[in-house]
């Protein structure tokens, strides 16, 4: 049975997260590297378009959050169940190494 791939569009909300907070700072620099670039304004000066942008990363990051819990869920699920198939599977061969061993003992004898 084949789960579904829930790290699918990380990166792209990744991204995104990071465009709207471009966006936030209303597409500033901290440290503006060339005089013809702007700084980012100070908090109570920012444009509608700059709030909305906020508003939206935080939405972003809310819906990142939930797909890594997810993810993190999902896989924590897996590795426990392949942990317990690799031990199901060494006490089978250890089981019939065991055997093996004790025909190999009683035909000796």
């Amino acid at each position: 049975m084949s789960t579904p791939d829930l790290s699918y569009g990380l990166e792209e909300l990744a991204g995104l997260i990071s465009f709207r907070v471009g966006g936030w700072h209303d597409f500033g620099y901290a440290d503006p590297p060339a005089p013809d670039c702007k700084p980012i304004p100070p908090l109570g000066e920012r444009s509608a378009q700059a709030i909305t942008a906020g508003h939206d990363a935080v939405e972003a990051i809310d819906e990142l959050t939930r797909q890594l819990y997810a993810l993190r869920q999902q896989l924590t699920a897996e590795l426990r169940a392949n942990h317990e198939a690799l031990m199901a599977s060494s006490g089978e061969l250890l089981a019939t190494c065991r055997a093996g061993r004790a025909l190999d003992s009683g035909g000796a004898s």
